[in-house]
Order: structure tokens, then C-alpha cells, then sequence
């Protein structure tokens, strides 16, 4: 285990003693399993030489007794396992879900569609029986010296058979290791890829591209099934040695108990016995030889969530600070997206004070929907800072400060449930007259009233269907639930009609007048009547940045937005 899974080892830690205490149970259970070989030789030598039948009948009571006994100790064990791994999910899962949702810009695309996917296989593994043979197999010794008491011969056939078996099993995953991940990775894709066909299935669908994207991920499928059929291919032979002696591994310790027994060496009864103990001690060691690729999976899961958590852990230990008043300052800002090196803003400053709108144009790429990331922390700068209330944002508890923070972006999502509790954001301690104070504030009263069961409305996929405008509209309810001390809205008037408009420009007033900042991000110059600085962007620069009015004045129009659009936003400025 390297040092990335630290996390998860330490959480594992408070489970030591379960498993010390199982792996007990396991030389138990060891020991029970030899029942049928002292019940052989006790039959071959007892009952067999005085042909008593009392005899008999007291050693079958025994040997059943403690069968039982053996059966009872591994039901215990296994009811243990998946105590251990729910109790272990139940720990971790919270923050897996967590980190990978507060780190889903810095996640590759692969690893953020196998993290959940990765818990399940943690959870599994430990829940189940490959680790019970593992335990096992660490008490195989104590079988090998029993056929060593038998007779040292059988000992050493064991021996051997146990060192081809690993040998045999280390061969045949070193030559499929590269060629079988090769093969996840082209799963992973061509399921990723079926995903966004499906995600943009009416686009899809309407425009005839169905056909084409279906030869695509046929492709990528195809690809996948070429990596796996490779890999079965090098471990074809390897495999088809490996089955040759699990077969023959009876046929092989009978034979040299039948030699050892022509000679006299041992009884009839040893022989049995020793063929018996032998496919005991051979038995976890095939499941584990044959279980390798969920060790495998196993082990690359727990690495996975151990980087996920290792990057997170120190995300809610952040001091807390107190409530802003909502003083924005953006500071030499340089941008560059997760793991790149493009700059999308460079050299980006301006202050905003509590109380005031600013509203931020700009030709489409100049960067606006990046400043809004940047202000909101869903990205972080390369250099510079961005401070709220002179404190910079990776200094605020990421959750306090979501608190203190509205934002509707460019792409609206609402989450599966009640309009209720999309607008109080899922908040567990949210009351009914906050969720209601946020949709007056929004507006949206009438868009409640229009709804099947009003705040009740249970949205998702086998939920109400709402209109582009409908879902801005609840996510700026959603985004001014709680009194929020920064507003960022990327294009929240894009979906609207002139009445949702006035709706809008009615909250950007009353989040003004309760001392917010707002900033409003727009290609509709009608909406910075209601702003009072303006900022525009250009080709990732701030190009201007002022009051509104000696902004609006000194712009020419072709340098801001296409020019109709431009004289319409002044002269109903005008007017």
C-alpha cells in the first residue's frame, strides 16, 4: 500500500481487532477442516480393525459436532466481513462523494466515472469471500505440517504443488496486467461516450446522427473487446496449464500416497487422509490464484480513493471566518483551466463594494463565464487572488463560504426533487419561510402557482418537465435562498421572457438594497440599467471597468457588441 492510500488505511485502522479476531477464527476454522482427515484415519484404524459399531456411531456424533461448529464459525465470519465493510462504507462514502463532486474540475473524466464505482468494488472486496481466503491461506503452513506428519514425501508433493500454483499465477498476471487495463481504459471510454449519446439523444436523434454515433461507439466497443480478446489470448496457455494441474492435483497426491502405501510407509487411512488435507490446503490458494484480478481491482480502487480523499482531507478543517459583508477584490487575476496551460484571463483586477451591481459584457470567448468561476471558487487562479471581504477565497471553508454565496451559472441543472428543496439548495436545516422569502425575492410566486403541487413539484427524470426559463428562475430563487453576500449570474436572463426579465431586474435591486454585490454577467445591454459599474472583457483582458454611465459613454459600439444590439440597449437606456 503507498502512501496515497493513507486515508483509507486509517480508516481501516478502527477495524484492526475485527480482523485480528478473524483471522483467529480462520485457525479455527483451519484446524476444523482437518475433522474428515481424523475421522478417516480414526475409521481406518478403529472401526475398520475392530469392525465396532458403538465406535462408529460416537466418532460420526463427533465429527458432525464439530462440522457444525466449523460451518457456525465461517457463517460468523462472513456475517463479520460485511458488517466490517458497511461499517467502512458508511465512513468514507460521505466523503467520496464529497471530494469527488468538490473536485470534479481537476478530476479526469475516467476517474470521476469510476469513483463511485470504485467504493462498490472497496466494499465488495471486503465484504466478501476472497478475504476469507486470504485469511486462509495464511494458515496453510499449519496443513502442510499435518501432511508433513503423515509423511515428509507428502509434505514436499504439497510443497511443490503450491509453488507451481504461484509461479504458474504470478506468470499469467504479469503478461495480461498491461493488456487488461488497456482494456478497462477502452471500456471506460466507449461507456462515457454512450452516456453523452445518450444525455444528447433528442439533438441526436433529430438531426440524423444516430447512425454515425452509433458507428462510433461501435468502434470504441470494438476496441474494448480487441483488448480483452488479447488478453485472453496471452493467458491462454498459462491457463490451460494452470487448469492441467488443478485437475490433476487429486490424481497427483493420490498416486504418491499409493506409492508410499505399496511401500508400507502409511496406512490406507494416511493415504486418504493426506488427499483430503491436500485439496484443503490447495483450495485457498487456487481461489486466490484465480481471484487475482479482484485483488487487482481491488488494489487500484483503494489507490484511487486514497488520492480522491488525500486531496480533500484538509477542505473542511478551515477555520472559520465570520459573515462578509460582500467586498469583492480581483487582484492580477491569471486563469488557466484544471491541469493546463491555456490562459483564459490574464492580468484581471477590480474591486467591488458591498451594496453595488456589476454588470460584465464582452464579446462571446472573452472569459466572462470563466470570471464567473473564478469569483465563485469552482476554479482557482494560476497567480493572483480573489479576496471576499479582504479574506482570499482558499482561505474560507469551502462550505461556510457556499453559504454566503448565490450562483446561477450558464448551464442551469436543477437536482431530482421537491422545487422546495431545490430552492433551499438541500439544506437539511431549511425552514419554510426562508424557501418562501427566496421566491419572492426571485419572483417566481407565479411560476410556483402555475406548478402541478406548487413547492411540492417533484423534479427529475420521472418528474414535472420544466422550460429553459423556468429552471433559470428557480435556480435564482435557489441562488438568493438564505441571503447570500455574493450573487453571481452567468446568462440568467438568456431563457427569460420580457416579463421574467422584470422579475430579475427586481432581484438584482433587492439583493442591492440588503447589501449584497452582485454581478451579473449578460449580452442583453438592457440589463445594465440596473447595474451600477460595468465591466468588459475581451480576449480574457479587462477592457474597461467604471461607473456605468462614463463606461457606456466612452465605449464605441462595435468594440462592446454587434452594433443592433448595442443601440438598442442605449436607446432604451435613453428613454
Amino acid at each position: 500500500m503507498n502512501a496515497a492510500r493513507n486515508i483509507l488505511r486509517l480508516e481501516l485502522r478502527s477495524f484492526y481487532p475485527a480482523f485480528g479476531s478473524l483471522f483467529l477464527f480462520s485457525f479455527f476454522t483451519t484446524l476444523l477442516g482437518l475433522v474428515p482427515t481424523v475421522f478417516m484415519l480414526q475409521l481406518s484404524e478403529r472401526v475398520l480393525a475392530s469392525r465396532n459399531e458403538l465406535t462408529l456411531l460416537f466418532l460420526v456424533i463427533i465429527a458432525a459436532f464439530l462440522i457444525a461448529v466449523g460451518g457456525l464459525l465461517d457463517s460468523l465470519r462472513q456475517q463479520s466481513l460485511t458488517r466490517i465493510s458497511l461499517s467502512l462504507d458508511e465512513r468514507i462514502s460521505g466523503s467520496v462523494f464529497d471530494a469527488m463532486n468538490r473536485r470534479a474540475n481537476t478530476l479526469s473524466a475516467k476517474m470521476r466515472s469510476l469513483v463511485l464505482n470504485d467504493l462498490n468494488i472497496v466494499r465488495d472486496f471486503l465484504g466478501g469471500p476472497m478475504l476469507l481466503q486470504m485469511f486462509d491461506l495464511l494458515w496453510t503452513p499449519l496443513l502442510l505440517l499435518a501432511l508433513f506428519i503423515l509423511h515428509p514425501v507428502l509434505g514436499l508433493t504439497m510443497v511443490a504443488l503450491l509453488t507451481l500454483n504461484v509461479v504458474l499465477t504470478a506468470i499469467n498476471q504479469m503478461i495480461t496486467r498491461s493488456v487488461s487495463r488497456a482494456a478497462a481504459e477502452a471500456y471506460s471510454e466507449s461507456q462515457q461516450f454512450a452516456a453523452a449519446v445518450n444525455r444528447t439523444a433528442d439533438a441526436t436523434r433529430a438531426m440524423g446522427m444516430l447512425p454515425d454515433v452509433g458507428h462510433r461507439w461501435a468502434q470504441l466497443h470494438r476496441a474494448m473487446l480487441g483488448w480483452q480478446s488479447a488478453a485472453y489470448r496471452r493467458a491462454g496457455i498459462v491457463s490451460g496449464v494452470l487448469k492441467f494441474f488443478r485437475t490433476g492435483q487429486q490424481v497427483i497426491i493420490l498416486s504418491v500416497g499409493s506409492l508410499l502405501y505399496l511401500e508400507q510407509s502409511i496406512s490406507m487411512g494416511s493415504m486418504f487422509a493426506a488427499m483430503i488435507v491436500g485439496m484443503r490446503a490447495l483450495q485457498p490458494v487456487d481461489a486466490v490464484a484465480a481471484g487475482w484480478r479482484s485483488i487487482w481491482n481491488f488494489s487500484a480502487s483503494a489507490d484511487r480513493l486514497g488520492q480522491l480523499l488525500a486531496g480533500d482531507q484538509d477542505e473542511s478543517s478551515r477555520m472559520q471566518l465570520p459573515r462578509p459583508s460582500g467586498a469583492l477584490s480581483v487582484d492580477r487575476v491569471v486563469l488557466t483551466p484544471p491541469d493546463q496551460d491555456t490562459v483564459l484571463l490574464n492580468d484581471v483586477s477590480f474591486d467591488l463594494m458591498a451594496g453595488r451591481v456589476l454588470g460584465v459584457v464582452g464579446p462571446s470567448g472573452a472569459g466572462k463565464s470563466c470570471l464567473a468561476r473564478l469569483l465563485v471558487g469552482v476554479w482557482a487562479p494560476r497567480r493572483g487572488s480573489v479576496a471576499l471581504d479582504g479574506h482570499d477565497l482558499p482561505h474560507w471553508n469551502p462550505d461556510q463560504l457556499g453559504r454566503f454565496v448565490g450562483y446561477v451559472p450558464q448551464e442551469v441543472e436543477l437536482l431530482p426533487g421537491t422545487v422546495a428543496e431545490n430552492i433551499a439548495r438541500f439544506r437539511s436545516d431549511a425552514d419554510h419561510e426562508s424557501i418562501i422569502r427566496a421566491a419572492e425575492v426571485a419572483g417566481i410566486e407565479d411560476l410556483i402557482q402555475s406548478l402541478p403541487q406548487g413547492y411540492n413539484t417533484r423534479l427529475g427524470p420521472d418528474g414535472h418537465v420544466l422550460s429553459g426559463g423556468q429552471k433559470q428562475r428557480i435556480a435564482l430563487a435557489r441562488a438568493v435562498y438564505g441571503d447570500p453576500r455574493l450573487l453571481v449570474l452567468d446568462e440568467p436572463n438568456s431563457n427569460l421572457d420580457a416579463i421574467g426579465e422584470q422579475r430579475l431586474a427586481a432581484a438584482l435591486s433587492a439583493m442591492r438594497d440588503q447589501g449584497a454585490s452582485v454581478v451579473i454577467i449578460t449580452h442583453r445591454l438592457n440589463m445594465l440599467i440596473y447595474c451600477d459599474d460595468v465591466l468588459v472583457m475581451n480576449a480574457g483582458t479587462v477592457h474597461a471597468f467604471g461607473p456605468r454611465d462614463r463606461i457606456m459613454n466612452r465605449l464605441s459600439p462595435n468594440r462592446l457588441t454587434p452594433q443592433p444590439i448595442l443601440e438598442a440597449g442605449l436607446d432604451r437606456k435613453a428613454s
